[in-house]
């Protein structure tokens, strides 16, 4: 197995944890990211996540952003709070916008940002989706 390059932070003053990929990765990789995290010892599914896709090295293209949707409604007993991915250009955005709006339906709160201080804005405002 390859080894990903991530940082991880989790907070348990904040309920947050946070996870940012970087270097080339690839659907496979992704999913395997979420699951390492989630099996974390530290890791507690009250908390609010925050994924921050910005530094992948890789085109993901529909058909990827919707398999990482219904891996995350997979283990969504894993993600009662708050989920928010921040990705990089229009089309990624528009992409899991598409995927947000599925999973929302589903019972997850997910909302897809720009920026990781608008996604920890979201984060810490009242519970109310965006989508």
């Amino acid at each position: 197995m390859k080894q990903m390059i991530y940082e991880l932070d989790i907070s348990d003053e904040n309920n947050l944890v946070t996870v940012t990929p970087k270097g080339p990765y690839s659907r496979k990789d992704i999913l395997n990211l979420i699951l390492i995290v989630v099996r974390d010892p530290l890791y507690k599914p009250i908390y609010n996540s925050i994924i921050d896709l910005r530094f992948i090295k890789y085109d993901l293209v529909i058909s990827d952003v919707f398999a990482i949707s219904e891996f995350i409604l997979s283990v969504k007993k894993c993600f009662r709070r708050k989920t928010a991915l921040v990705v990089h250009g229009e089309p990624l955005y528009n992409m899991f916008k598409l995927s947000a709006m599925f999973v929302s339906r589903q019972g997850l709160n997910t909302n897809i940002f720009h920026d990781p201080k608008e996604a920890l804005a979201w984060i810490v405002e009242p519970d109310t989706p965006k989508v």
